[in-house]
């Protein structure tokens, strides 16, 4: 999984919970992606989603844009 500021490589759940959306007619899949993997011994350590987000504030509040931004997903 990619974005334009880093990737990750993981394995992908396909599941009926997330539905698609219709954004302006087309349809459009979300991804869905741990913040958390639990305390240290009990997971394996993995890469944070934090390294695919866009570091940008919104102008008004500078809350970080860390809830949505695009990726491409490719087959591995």
């Amino acid at each position: 999984m990619t974005s334009k500021r880093g990737l990750i490589r993981t394995r992908a759940m396909v599941t009926k919970r997330i539905p698609t959306l219709k954004v302006a007619g087309r349809e459009v899949e979300t991804v869905g992606l741990p913040l958390h993997w639990g305390f240290e011994g009990l997971s394996r350590k993995s890469y944070m989603v934090n390294t695919l987000t866009p570091f940008v504030g919104d102008a008004n509040i500078q809350t970080p844009e860390f809830k949505a931004f695009l990726v491409n997903i490719e087959k591995g």
